[in-house]
């Protein structure tokens, strides 16, 4: 279950939620997974939508690793009842740290334990940290829990390292701080048909949320609904025919062939071939399609 996004005050009451994790929570990574379940009983996620920094500093805003539906998705999988979306505005920045877990009381009438990440604050100017948290919980009879940072092969587990990884296609080690394969959605739409033309019809997504790699050819697997295919999925300006400057987003299936126009589709496990060239003449760029299709197929066999 989702709620919001929408103000604080405008949310209604959740009763029957013993635990609250509080956070951005990008990504769902390994870290974020450890403040859920450092709860127990009936555990609810309070996130924020958009990225706090969109508001605060929009020019160091990250690229965002999960869109709202799929950090839903992933809380509930861990076994969250809900997820509660306070949309993040000037009113919310300004608000006061007392304030805040006043409003936590009331939407949350049940609420024995609240779980952040160590480092987490919240409130006017950043004045409610978890020592802060305690002092406040304490008045509603609230305890506090704040979770160390998860480490793995030696570093910090965190958004900004998947995000680094995602950008020099180390999906591996993504993938391992996240405990999933990192994720892009977006919607088919209508293309210029011209891989139809010439014998490999592609799906065009657009509205991708989600941080893409490097321009490139990539093997992925696509998921559509219950189904999933098997890809090659190419990301850049289509240089050997003519470019409007604008990268577009091309999935291949090696199997299957429906309309799905208007569809969304997830793109996971990715696996890069080769960097985007141009190509002499269309027969040139033929050829190494067919040839990053077998390449595919070796590696999905």
């Amino acid at each position: 279950m989702l709620t919001g996004p929408d103000t604080l005050s405008a949310l209604e009451p959740h009763p029957g939620v013993h635990g609250l994790a509080i956070g951005v929570f990008d990504g769902v990574h390994l870290g974020h997974q450890a403040v859920v379940r450092s709860l127990s009983g009936n555990v609810a996620v309070l996130t924020f939508e958009p990225h706090p920094l969109a508001v605060i500093a929009p020019e160091r805003v990250p690229a965002r690793l999960t869109s709202l539906e799929q950090r839903v998705k992933y809380m509930r999988a861990i076994g969250t009842v809900a997820v509660v979306a306070v949309k993040f505005d000037q009113a919310l920045r300004q608000l006061s740290s007392s304030a805040f877990v006043d409003e936590l009381a009331r939407i949350f009438p049940d609420l024995k334990e609240i779980a952040i990440g160590q480092g987490w604050a919240f409130g006017r100017n950043r004045e409610g940290d978890a020592a802060r948290l305690t002092q406040l919980g304490a008045a509603h009879g609230l305890a506090v829990r704040s979770i160390a940072p998860v480490h793995l092969d030696g570093a910090l587990v965190s958004s900004t390292r998947i995000r680094e990884a995602i950008v020099v296609r180390r999906f591996d080690e993504a993938a391992r701080c996240l405990g999933r394969s990192h994720a892009v959605t977006g919607t088919v739409i209508p293309g210029e048909a011209r891989g139809r033309q010439i014998g490999f019809p592609t799906a065009n997504l657009g509205d991708v949320e989600q941080l893409l790699p490097p321009r490139g050819v990539y093997v992925v697997r696509a998921r559509v609904g219950t189904e999933i295919f098997p890809a090659v999925m190419n990301l850049g300006q289509r240089p050997t025919f003519t470019s409007n400057g604008v990268d577009s987003l091309e999935v291949h299936l090696l199997e299957g062939g429906r309309d799905l126009y208007g569809e969304e589709m997830e793109l996971v496990d990715f696996s890069w071939i080769r960097d985007e060239q141009r190509f002499p003449d269309v027969d040139a760029l033929k050829t190494q399609i067919t040839r990053d299709v077998e390449e595919a197929r070796a590696r999905l066999a």
